[in-house]
This record gives C-alpha cells, structure tokens and sequence, in this order.
C-alpha cells in the first residue's frame, strides 16, 4: 500500500464490498445498508478521529461437529476488520511460509490435505515406509498472548516500512490492530439461544475465563492473527529443526520423515518453543506418532500412502441427516426438506470428491437419493444428486 492514509472513504467502501459479498443478510448488515454511505461516513470519521469503539458482539454456542464458543461482531464492526485485513494481509501473507495452509488465497483444507499426501507418497517411494508426527495446540485461541501477537503484528507493520509507506500510515495500522487485538468481546455482549449450551463449553476452551488472552473464533481478523502468530512456530519447526514435510492447517500439525526416533526429538524442543516464545503448550491427548502405513487422521480425511478416504464421522453425519430427512418429512414438506438439504449435499460431494471414494458415493447415491430425487423438479436440482466420478487422479475406489 503506497496511499498516505489508511483512512479514506474509497478504502472504507471496499472494505464495505468485501465483508458482505457471499454473506448471509442479516438484521445488522441491512440496517447498516439502509442508510449506507451515511454510515461510512460516520464510521470513517470515529477511525480518522480515534474515536472508534468496537460495539457489542453476539455470543452464541455451536454443537456441531463439537460445541465451540462463538463472539459474533457487529456488521459495522466487521468492515473495519476488513479494512485492516486488506491493509495488512498481502504483505505479511507473502512472508508466511508454504506450510500453512488456513485462510491464506490459494490454500484450504484440500490443498493441506493434497500436501500432506505428496508428503506421505513420496517418504514412502524414497525409504518404504514412513512416519508421522500429528500435535495439536491446547486451547489455541483461547490461550493466544494477545501482547505477544501484537509484539509480532508490529514486527511485521515495520518491515513494510520500506514497501512505500509513509508513517502516518503506519501508525494509522498499528492503532487499528491495537483497537481489534486487545478488546475484550466479553465486556460487552448479547446471548443468543439457549443460556443452558454455555454450559457445554469447558473453562479452558472459553474467553469467560482467559484471565485477558486470547481472539473471539469467529472474526476475520482472528483468523489472519492466528497465522501471524503460529508463523513463530513454522519457521522454528521448518528452519531449526529442519522438517520441510510439515502441514499446518490453524492448530493441527502433521510432520513427516523416514526416522522415528528423529520425530520423537521434535516434541519436546517443540513444546519448549511453544511454552517459552508463544506461551502456549500442545495438547496432550492429541500428539500421536506412527506409521504412516497405519493412516492418518486430518481435516476431515483418513490419509494412507495408497489412498486416502473420507473420514467416518463425516459420513456418519451425512447419513444422520439423509435419514432425518426421509423419515422427519411428510408428503407436504419433502420437497422443502429436500431442497433445503441441497446446499449441505452438496458441500459433502465436493468433500468426498476429494477422496478415493467412488463406492461410497454410489452407496448413497442408490440408498439415500431417488427418494430425495422424487421431490426435486428442475434439472439443476436432480444434477445435484447425479453421482459422479471422483476428481481425485485415477487409483484406488476403495471406500
């Protein structure tokens, strides 16, 4: 960015573009549009006065796929993150290295997954065999040192400083990720459902009881701090230890080599870096070391150097709500029932698509589907149930 100010109307506007664009509308988004440029304008005046503050969030609880503690921020409140994203996100993304894989442009869940397959096939072309080292972080989000994040956002806001920017710019950057870093939602929010699901959150997964550490999941910004501030650990485990087969999607990590014994020596020079850099500590259910031949459990997949499959939970669920929807609907509703499960069918194809999974999409397709099929009228919303051939290369259809 080589413009003299964060703060403009045309910046603000684009910021505006991108946080509604593929978002559901809702009742704070169009009150915010109703009146729109006369709330840009407001809300560039609190930004160029530093007079801004961040407004109530939404607190809610998710069940599904494991209860987690949402804080929803006001829609005025996520154009400003925005705003800092588009400022701040290019340069720093271009730092980060290769290995992780959440919320970056180009990456995602599949291409982590693809990775980690190349890496797994290629240990076991070179040696036959393999190894991998899977951990994952104790209550991330919630344990992240918002003063080390910010430390580590100001690190990267000063190396841009010979990329044009000017240091009103800056300062104008730095204040603003101050402002969204060190808020508090629990200070100031609204409940929405049940009051009773709070109850399924565990203290050490909840912001209620941080004692001031860690971002609200949820938010952009929360997001691309969480790559800024696991970049530490990227460069510790790709660098120092020297592991260039390594997958990092958000908190799961999966490392990869021919020698076990190498493996087992990252652990505990990793939980010192992530104690005394990031104050942070892995979990320690979840650090699991063995063969690759036995398969590995990431994002969704059950990965094997000869193929990989769709993992049983994610079938489980589909079948749950396939069986739902045929035994719940009455002759009145199926057709509702089966368009309002298209969005979600389709979500699960393209998961599966991604899997040597062929006879498991023909099993629901001839189980599940033609009843479904018989309430849908239009072509596009049968193609939708059509089976089709997996978008893996060709190999195993095992399921």
């Amino acid at each position: 960015m080589t413009e003299e100010s964060l703060f403009t109307l045309q910046n603000l506007y684009h910021a505006y573009c991108a946080c509604r664009e593929g978002k559901r509308k809702t009742h704070n988004m169009l009150a915010f549009e109703m009146d729109r440029e006369r709330n840009l304008v407001a809300l560039l005046h609190e930004l160029r006065s530093r007079t801004y503050r961040i407004s109530r969030h939404i607190c809610f609880v998710i069940k599904k796929p494991s209860p987690r503690e949402i804080f929803a921020a006001d829609f005025r409140d996520r154009v400003v993150h925005h705003l800092l994203y588009r400022a701040i996100s290019p340069s720093i993304d271009a730092r980060l290295l290769p290995h992780s894989y959440a919320n970056r442009p180009g990456k995602g869940t599949h291409a982590a997954v693809h990775m980690l397959e190349s890496h797994i096939r290629a240990v076991k072309r070179a040696t036959g065999g393999g190894y991998y080292l899977k951990l994952d972080i104790w209550s991330f989000f919630r344990s992240i040192n918002r003063h080390i994040l910010y430390a580590l956002v100001e690190r990267h806001i000063a190396e841009d400083a010979g990329g044009g920017q000017t240091s009103g710019l800056r300062d104008e950057i730095s204040w603003l990720a101050e402002k969204i870093i060190f808020h508090d939602p629990t200070r100031n929010f609204a409940w929405k459902g049940d009051p009773s699901n709070r109850a399924l959150i565990p203290p050490h997964k909840s912001l209620f009881s941080s004692g001031g550490t860690g971002l609200p999941i949820g938010n952009l910004t929360s997001q691309f701090f969480a790559n800024v501030y696991l970049h530490e650990l990227d460069r510790f485990i790709v660098r120092e230890l020297g592991c260039a087969r390594y997958v990092r999607y958000v908190d799961d990590m999966v490392l990869v080599d021919a020698d076990k014994e190498k493996l087992r020596s990252f652990v505990p020079r990793i939980e010192a870096f992530l104690r005394e850099r990031l104050c942070l500590r892995l979990h320690p259910d979840k650090t699991r070391l063995e063969k690759t031949s036995r398969g590995v459990d990431f994002l969704g997949y059950f990965i094997k150097p000869s193929h990989t499959l769709v993992r049983q939970k994610v079938v489980r669920r589909l079948k749950a709500r396939l069986y739902a929807a045929e035994t719940s609907a009455s002759a009145s509703s199926a057709r509702d029932v089966a368009r309002a499960l298209l969005p979600a069918l389709n979500s699960y194809w393209g998961h599966f698509g991604h899997a040597n999974s062929a006879r498991l999409r023909r099993h629901l397709f001839e189980k599940h589907m033609p009843a479904l099929r018989g309430y849908l009228t239009t072509d596009d919303e049968c193609r939708s149930f059509t089976f089709r051939k997996s978008n893996r290369s060709p190999g195993s259809s095992k399921t």
